[in-house]
């Protein structure tokens, strides 16, 4: 076992909301609480939704970058389809009227294999008119193989077609809810700037007051194997910043922290938190250990990792960095998954 201390701040509680409700937060923008507490609800708030939003937003980049590549396979099969009809019609025009040059041969005596047998003069004229046959019989399946090739190729054409158009439909409507999200996201960023920047307007003794209430300890034992490599690699990130769609070095998104802790150690994980929620074992709370994710929100929005059965490494949200809470701070707890037996 190996030991590691360290400290660390956990989210605001009970405690410390209930002593800012005495406060009166400084100059307020309008709109905003006036007091400390309601300013801190607000901000979690914002920054609860912000983090929703952009967890729908991964996955839709996710889904559209699936989409881009479906849309751009249907282009290549569309143009391929067309080359081969263009190829066919090409040949369609340039070849004289088979028919009825076939039906002139066969009007030379009414030919067939047994009039060319009867008719002719000698072995070179029987081979002649043999010959004249088999060039009729050719050309008459010719003529109809191409007429047959040129329909298939025609209606390959319009199917690629029809695919292509769908899947620029679907690629478009895809790309309009990302651009949708990415607004709703740039909204909530800047509400969240206006009241960060009144919480930092807090005096000295507001704020010692504020971080009085914030103590989950401060010893931390990381356990051996690659559970322990992991976590070792997750509580080494405290106190980068919280950047949305950051999987490192420098910042992180809470399901870009867990995704970058788990390849350090050579699992592969999903991107999305919601996703990561589906891999490994689910756990009851009372099994929690070490390494365990947890995952938060209804739908999944949120995940952290456990250090041990109480508290849990995470990227919280805007304006916050990688620290330690509580497992029950955190938020709602929606499922624990062992993805390291």
């Amino acid at each position: 076992m190996r030991g590691l201390r360290v400290s660390f701040g956990g989210a605001v509680g009970g405690v410390a909301v209930m002593v800012a409700t005495l406060l009166v937060a400084p100059a307020p923008a309008a709109g905003q609480p006036t007091s400390v507490a309601g300013l801190l609800a607000h901000y979690h708030d914002l920054s609860k939704e912000a983090e929703r939003v952009n967890e729908e937003l991964l996955l839709v980049q996710e889904s559209l970058a699936g989409q881009r590549k479906a849309s751009a396979k249907a282009r290549t099969a569309a143009d391929d389809a067309r080359t081969a009809a263009d190829r066919a019609r090409h040949r369609a025009s340039t070849v004289p009227d088979l028919d009825q040059y076939a039906d002139a041969l066969a009007r030379r005596r009414g030919l067939t294999a047994l009039s060319a047998l009867a008719d002719s003069t000698s072995p070179d004229d029987l081979l002649g008119r043999l010959r004249a046959v088999a060039l009729a019989s050719r050309l008459t399946s010719t003529g109809t193989e191409g007429d047959a090739a040129l329909a298939a190729a025609e209606q390959a054409e319009r199917a690629a077609d029809t695919a292509e158009d769908a899947a620029a439909r679907a690629e478009a409507e895809v790309a309009a809810g990302t651009t949708d999200l990415q607004r709703r996201r740039a909204d909530l960023d800047r509400q969240i700037r206006e009241v960060r920047a009144a919480l930092d307007r807090l005096t000295p003794e507001q704020r010692s007051l504020l971080a009085g209430a914030e103590d989950y300890g401060d010893d931390v034992v990381i356990p051996g194997g690659d559970i322990g490599g992991m976590l070792e690699f997750a509580l080494a990130q405290m106190g980068k910043p919280y950047l949305w769609g950051a999987v490192g070095p420098n910042a992180y998104d809470c399901s870009g922290l867990v995704q970058t802790a788990f390849r350090k150690i050579g699992v592969e994980v999903p991107r999305v938190s919601r996703v990561q929620a589906t891999v490994g074992q689910s756990i009851p709370r009372s099994q929690v250990r070490a390494g365990d994710l947890i995952f938060y929100y209804n739908p999944v929005q949120h995940v952290a990792i456990a250090v041990d059965d109480t508290r849990a490494v995470h990227a919280p949200s805007f304006g916050e960095s990688v620290k330690i809470a509580g497992i029950d701070a955190i938020g709602p707890i929606t499922v624990i998954r062992r993805v390291i037996a």
